[in-house]
């Protein structure tokens, strides 16, 4: 089926001039010029925008968008996989600038102490992109046939589609920063004493308390069954989430995650 420019715009939110441009720089071409003279869109042209659309939204140049849409489309689906990694960091990159504001409410109200670290814990300029350089060890691409698109995978290295971007919720009231931070302190704690007794992921005590984890997630986001695997895919591979599990117990990045597979699965799917 074609599409109008008109109807393409709409359905994009992209503007008739930045079509327009896109057609004169040669990173979108329309399928075909009407009778109507009007210029026309199929499906592979609406792939190609929505492609256009992810790599900016990561903040990709327009120079270096076309070199990345050049590729076979086995390596568009891996591009595809990355930017879908990407909007998930960002979700939780929102995550944990809300924590950062719940907590400095709750200390300027005189309910607990701040660390100057904790100030700026969750800004991108102090984590974020170490997070960010970290996965790419994982899930960056390192076959790129030119060099314009291995420098963009360096920069752009990981990314989830806008679909599975987790509503974030309106934040909590303040005064219950506590009490949320020791909720998850007791899952993780409860998480130790199910590992240290020998119980399994899939057990019914140990889903109850992975049960309680997705509720306190969804406290302040609400995970599809994609997203809610791919964080627990997140406290493995991530160093920083490593660190904070390994205080619990060394096997409970592991362990979470695997419940939190069978949970997404099991009440998510």
């Amino acid at each position: 089926m074609a599409y109008s420019m008109a109807d393409v715009s709409g359905m994009s939110g992209v503007s008739l001039s930045e079509l327009g441009q896109y057609a004169e720089t040669g990173l979108l071409n329309p399928a075909f010029v009407g009778p109507d003279e009007d210029i026309y869109y199929e499906e592979p042209e609406l792939l190609r925008l929505q492609q256009i659309l992810f790599c900016k939204e990561v903040g990709m140049e327009e120079e270096e968008i076309g070199p990345m849409l050049r590729d076979t489309p086995r390596d568009m689906i891996r591009i595809m996989q990355q930017h879908r990694i990407e909007i998930l960091e960002k979700a939780l990159h929102l995550h944990g600038l809300i924590q950062t504001l719940d907590k400095t409410i709750s200390y300027l109200r005189g309910e607990q102490e701040l660390s100057q670290d904790e100030l700026y814990a969750g800004f991108s300029n102090k984590g974020r992109h170490r997070l960010l350089n970290e996965a790419a060890s994982d899930h960056a691409t390192k076959n790129y046939s030119e060099q314009k698109q291995t420098e963009a995978s360096q920069k752009y290295n990981i990314s989830p589609e806008p679909s599975t971007l987790p509503e974030v919720q309106e934040m909590k009231s303040k005064e219950d920063f506590l009490d949320s931070q020791a909720k998850l302190d007791r899952i993780h704690l409860d998480l130790q004493r199910a590992i240290e007794n020998g119980l399994e992921p899939g057990s019914p005590e140990v889903q109850q308390i992975i049960g309680r984890h997705l509720e306190w997630i969804k406290d302040y986001y609400t995970p599809t069954a994609e997203i809610y695997r791919d964080l627990g895919n997140l406290y493995v591979e991530h160093k920083n989430f490593r660190q904070m599990y390994d205080g619990y117990h060394p096997k409970l990045a592991e362990f979470l995650r695997d419940g939190m597979m069978i949970k997404a699965e099991q009440d998510l799917s």
